[in-house]
């Protein structure tokens, strides 16, 4: 295997993550793109600190300036976009080079829905809007989908969870599910297409219910705590995306 574009993939994976941890922080703020700065006191850091990895370890987490902690969702996002850069280079590109490119740019996006949502649950439209159109814009083109079934499981996707919204709302109040999760459910229907979107909401709906249940039971959340749905959602996704065909198999014939 060789491994210079393994290399190169996993340092596109680090430069993406530093890039989305800024966006994170941006985005929810309504500002545009900032350089990477300490959170608190605002100082910059340098240009080969950019990378928050290495700003970890040169600066031992915390900032030059004024001494505080950084967040460790910074080097977190940026290991964990390089870990699944290379392991989409290693299972993908050598069968399809666009869907391998294509791939990039979903997880980058799944990845700022995580942040966005964990830290302020919020699904910005800044982010699914150009999302959905995107997908909606390569469907033609996606390796083992025709742009008929992308748009079925987009409406498929946006209807169940509309439905499930529009419930929850009404018995349970405001807020139980989001506008910002219906519109990731529609853009998730378009990247999976159909059937798989079933199976990306079996998955979704399952990894809901035992993570909620964890955490109901080891009281870190209460009954009444919101807790954000969207990495449910992304979770669903991710595993339909690279696994979905198999899986599916899995089932149906064991």
């Amino acid at each position: 295997m060789p491994m210079l574009p393994l290399i190169l993939s996993v340092a596109l994976g680090l430069i993406v993550g530093s890039l989305l941890n800024q966006l994170g922080n941006d985005l929810p703020a309504r500002r545009g793109l900032t350089r990477p700065h300490c959170p608190y006191c605002g100082r910059e850091r340098p240009w080969w600190q950019w990378v928050a990895t290495l700003a970890f370890v040169v600066q031992r987490r915390r900032c030059q300036s004024c001494g505080a902690p950084f967040p460790w969702r910074f080097p977190l996002v940026e290991i964990g976009l390089a870990v699944t850069y290379g392991y989409l280079w290693i299972t993908i590109w050598p069968t399809s080079k666009f869907k391998f490119a294509l791939y990039l740019v979903y997880i980058a996006i799944f990845a700022l829905v995580l942040i966005t949502d964990l830290e302020r649950r919020l699904i910005l439209n800044v982010v699914t809007y150009p999302a959905i159109i995107l997908a909606i814009l390569v469907s033609p083109f996606t390796p083992d989908m025709t742009p008929r079934y992308a748009l079925l499981g987009g409406v498929v996707g946006f209807l169940f969870f509309w439905l499930v919204a529009w419930v929850g709302n009404n018995v349970f109040g405001h807020g139980a599910l989001g506008a910002g999760d219906v519109k990731l459910a529609a853009f998730i229907g378009l990247i999976v297409g159909y059937p798989l979107i079933i199976e990306a909401i079996i998955l979704t709906i399952i990894i809901g219910a035992l993570v909620s249940f964890f955490l109901l039971i080891t009281r870190i959340r209460r009954m009444r705590d919101p807790i954000p749905y969207g990495p449910f959602l992304v979770a669903g996704a991710v595993i339909t995306l690279l696994w979905g065909y198999p899986i599916a198999e899995w089932f149906l014939y064991t």
